[in-house]
C-alpha cells in the first residue's frame, strides 16, 4: 500500500532572506525564489545538499498554518543547482518579535 502525501502550497515570493551555518557570525544575502509551509528555494546561495543552516525571512502573507511576520527557522539544504539556487527544508521556525 502506498501513502499520498500531499505537497505543501508554493508560492511565488520574491523577498529578501539571510541565510548563515550555525555558529557563524554573519549573515549572507539572497533572494526568495518560492516558499511553502515546509520550506523555501533561494538564491543565489554556495551551499551544499545536507548542510544545516538558519535563515531570516519576512513574509507579507499567510505560508500554510504560519502567520505573516518576520521568521527565523532552522533548515536543511535538500537540493542545489549549478546556478546556485537552493532549496531548503525547514525544520523549525520561530517568530522575531522586536523589543
Amino acid at each position: 500500500m502506498q501513502i499520498e502525501q500531499s505537497r505543501a502550497t508554493r508560492l511565488t515570493l520574491t523577498v529578501p532572506l539571510l541565510y548563515r551555518r550555525p555558529g557563524q557570525a554573519e549573515w549572507t544575502q539572497a533572494r526568495v525564489i518560492n516558499i511553502s509551509e515546509s520550506g523555501a528555494m533561494f538564491a543565489p546561495a554556495n551551499l551544499e545538499p545536507g548542510a544545516s543552516i538558519e535563515v531570516v525571512f519576512s513574509t507579507p502573507v499567510w505560508l500554510g498554518s504560519m502567520p505573516p511576520g518576520q521568521l527565523v527557522c532552522v533548515a536543511d539544504v535538500v537540493r542545489t543547482t549549478p546556478a546556485g539556487v537552493a532549496a531548503v527544508r525547514f525544520d523549525e521556525c520561530r517568530f522575531l518579535i522586536d523589543t
